[in-house]
Order: structure tokens, then C-alpha cells, then sequence
């Protein structure tokens, strides 16, 4: 069974929402400034970076920490489970602050994209609004300043 696109005339572009879910705000000509493979390569240096530079050694650590704290007695091993338990906690602790502690890492990597991108509408400096002016943009602010301007008929 083969399915038939009803939007036949519609130009298919990878990067284009449809039509019906574009708001009025979207610009054609400034999506295309959006550098989404650097962001993603970005998000991907910075998950592998956290785990290897700081998750996993903060999870050896604690649990090696751990492991010898009841080894020494200062720390009660289950009866049943013996250490595992705590040390297994301490592990989990030690992986989420390593993963937390590198947050301000990666923000500084996306800031330091975002300077590079100034210029193309990216940042919260910039508004959401078409950088450029396309007709089809000019079309619709129109539009939007007649709809927001008519006056109610009550």
C-alpha cells in the first residue's frame, strides 16, 4: 500500500516545518542560520566529556571512599547485603554531582557558540521576529498588525 501526500505543491525541505505548524513568526530565510549539527555536536562533546572527565571519577572516588569507610568500621554494613548497598548509593551520588559539576562547563561552550552566532538572530538578545525580510514575512506582520488593529464589535 503506498501513501499519497495530499500536499503535492507544498516544497519539501528538511528544514521547513509544514505550513499549518508554522507560527507567525517563522522566517524561511532565517531558519536556515540555525547551525543545528554544531549544537549537536556540542551536546555530544559535552555528554561524553562529563562522563569520562568528571561523573566517572567522582563515582570511583566515592565509592572507593565508601568501601573504605566500612571496610574501617566507621560506616555499618548491612547484615545482609554487606557494603553494597552504601557503596552503591555513593556511586549514584558521585555520578550525578559529576554530571552537575559540569554544567557551567558546557554552558560556557554553548556561550561562546552563541558569540559566534550574534549576528544571525541567535541568543536572548535577539528577538524571534524574521531577521530578514522576505515577502512572505512582510505578508504576514501585515497581516498580524490588521488582525491586532481592527476593533472589537462589542
Amino acid at each position: 500500500m503506498a501513501s499519497v501526500s495530499t500536499h503535492g505543491n507544498q516544497e519539501k525541505s528538511p528544514h521547513l516545518p509544514p505550513l499549518s505548524k508554522q507560527s507567525l513568526l517563522f522566517c524561511p530565510k532565517s531558519k536556515l542560520h540555525i547551525h543545528r549539527g554544531e549544537i549537536a555536536k556540542i551536546i555530544r562533546e559535552c555528554q561524553e566529556e562529563s562522563f569520562w572527565k568528571r561523573a566517572l571519577p567522582f563515582s570511583l572516588i566515592s565509592m572507593l571512599v565508601t568501601q573504605g569507610l566500612v571496610h574501617q568500621g566507621y560506616l555499618a554494613a548491612n547484615p545482609r547485603f554487606g557494603s553494597l548497598p552504601k557503596v552503591a548509593l555513593a556511586g549514584l551520588l558521585g555520578f550525578g554531582l559529576g554530571k552537575a559539576s559540569y554544567i557551567r562547563v558546557c554552558q560556557s561552550k554553548f556561550h561562546s557558540f552563541e558569540d559566534q552566532l550574534r549576528g544571525a538572530g541567535f541568543g536572548p538578545e535577539h528577538n524571534r521576529h524574521c531577521l530578514l525580510t522576505c515577502e512572505e514575512c512582510k505578508t504576514r506582520r501585515g497581516l498580524s498588525e490588521k488582525e491586532g488593529s481592527q476593533p472589537s464589535a462589542s
